[in-house]
């Protein structure tokens, strides 16, 4: 028994001396670590002028970095061994610093400065165009490579700072006066870098047609002779000449001539229209005659005299200037306007607005389809139009010329009808009548006048169910009972024949004669 227990004591010993032995030999594997070294900072900085740089760390011995960007905000991120950062800067020079850390803790550190400048923008292209509302508006709008915007200035005011846009925008500038520009446009890198470029701008504002005499800035440059000749506040505004500005003219001394020169900056473009439009208000007799002739700018080549007579006393009017035989090859660049051309001054004053080409005389009421001159737009439905020769020339209606509409079998709810448009709106009170001669094929026609906006049938007046009484003769129908309330621009004249019953046969109808009496 004692022999067993010794022996059980030298095991115990044993195997405590054993491992004792076997603890002495466990090493700490750390120990052995090196410490971080050869640490560095690669930077790759991006060649678009956004400032996006990649920044890798590397080193040996490490486990992971912590990057710094000394850009300022403290900020940095933790990356693991073969990882990269990416960061904007701006333009300048920036310590970033990078901690180098290994797996027993130790750290190393550096502090490299990264170095940041933008190149000059390229391929920079600027557009200038004039604007379509004002002759001293300009829009500038730009491109470029490797810009992040761009600064415009425009030649008039030294002192004024540049305006500011991106290759998205369009900047505008309105000059104050006429003159010769040099507008300069600058790219931007977001730096120091920068590219420029400039245009040279003209601005002009010249008088041409159609002259309406309202510019606050133009000089028209009227010259009066044997008169007295200025712009003046409309005297008389109305639905037929709304302009706030006008041209007054009053013969003065004893000759028969007086008259003005109305001068433009440039020959009239003769390619379109030749004839010409003008507006008048004389307080003179019906059938005063008004004169225009044409002249090249220095008064040696001048045309034929051409001539137009009013048909109302005190209030506006658009008078015609057929041209016939000009010859517009000839540099004509203004006008010479008389009124009562070869009678001697009477004191009475005369007002004139609105010059224009045009092909015809204005459509307006009264409707008469009598001038071969005017060039009409007219639409229809359900049935066709023509101008003729008066078929049915006889008792109220002995007109040369009548408007034909040919009008097909319908069915119900046809809405046959013939729009014509005129070049003046209408005005309406409460009691506006209209006349309108009609030779119906049958009495009890339904006819209905309506006058609407153009492109706007829901801005009207309107009147139905007048209706013929005779077959087969001329009468007048009168359409009374507008509401008065006047819609601005009410131009569309639309006549409806029958709209809402049907018909088995065709139907031709003509039409005079539309006037309105009050």
């Amino acid at each position: 028994m004692k022999n067993i227990k010794f022996f059980l004591v030298i095991l115990v010993v044993a195997f405590a001396t054993l491992y004792s032995c076997d603890s002495d030999d466990v090493k700490d594997l750390t120990v052995d670590i090196e410490a971080p070294s050869n640490i560095d900072l690669i930077y790759n900085i991006t060649q678009d002028n956004t400032g996006l740089v990649t920044i890798a760390p590397s080193g040996k011995s490490v486990s992971s970095f912590e990057v710094f960007y000394g850009d300022g905000t403290g900020e940095s991120t933790v990356l693991s061994l073969g990882e990269k950062a990416q960061r904007n800067y701006s333009e300048g020079s920036f310590p970033v610093r990078v901690v180098a850390t290994n797996l027993a803790g130790q750290t190393a550190e550096l502090t490299k400065n990264l170095e940041v400048s933008f190149k000059a923008p390229e391929n920079l292209v600027v557009n200038v165009t004039k604007s379509a509302s004002s002759n001293f508006g300009v829009s500038v709008s730009a491109t470029a490579d490797f810009e992040t915007s761009f600064e415009a200035t425009f030649g008039e005011d030294p002192a004024a700072a540049p305006l500011a846009f991106t290759e998205a925008d369009t900047v505008d500038y309105e000059y104050s006066s006429t003159g010769t520009y040099t507008i300069t446009v600058t790219a931007l890198s977001g730096g120091a870098a920068t590219t420029s470029t400039t245009e040279v701008v003209i601005i002009e504002d010249p008088v041409t047609l159609p002259l309406t005499f309202e510019s606050a800035t133009l000089n028209y440059n009227l010259i009066g002779f044997e008169s007295d000749v200025s712009i003046v506040d409309n005297p008389d505004s109305s639905v037929d000449n709304n302009s706030g500005k006008v041209v007054r003219i009053q013969k003065t001394g004893s000759q028969v001539f007086g008259g003005v020169v109305v001068p433009l900056s440039r020959p009239i473009d003769f390619s379109g229209p030749q004839g010409f439009r003008m507006k008048t208000r004389s307080p003179m007799p019906v059938g005063t005659k008004v004169t225009m002739k044409l002249e090249n700018a220095d008064g040696s080549i001048a045309s034929a005299d051409f001539e137009a007579f009013t048909t109302k006393v005190s209030e506006w009017e658009t008078l015609f200037f057929d041209t016939t035989g000009l010859d517009t090859s000839q540099p004509f660049s203004r006008f010479v306007i008389f009124f009562d051309l070869g009678n001697a001054p009477t004191g009475d004053i005369n007002y004139f607005d609105d010059i224009e080409l045009a092909d015809g005389p204005p459509i307006l009421l009264p409707l008469t389809f009598e001038d071969t001159r005017r060039q009409y737009n007219i639409g229809t439905n359900n049935g066709a139009f023509s101008i003729i020769a008066n078929p049915v020339a006889g008792g109220i209606n002995n007109s040369s010329r009548v408007m034909q509409f040919n009008r097909p079998p319908t069915g119900p709810n046809n809405f046959s009808l013939v729009a014509i448009v005129l070049d003046q709106p209408v005005a309406f009170d409460a009691s506006t009548t209209f006349t309108l001669k009609v030779y119906s094929p049958r009495a009890g026609l339904p006819v209905w006048l309506k006058i609407e906006r153009v492109g706007d049938g829901g801005s009207f007046q309107e009147v139905t169910s007048v209706t013929t009484s005779v077959s087969n003769a001329w009468e007048e129908l009168t359409f009374t009972n507008f509401n008065g309330n006047t819609t601005e621009d009410l131009r569309n004249v639309v006549i409806f024949f029958d709209p809402l019953q049907a018909t088995s046969s065709a139907e031709t109808i003509y039409i005079d004669d539309l006037i309105k009496t009050n």
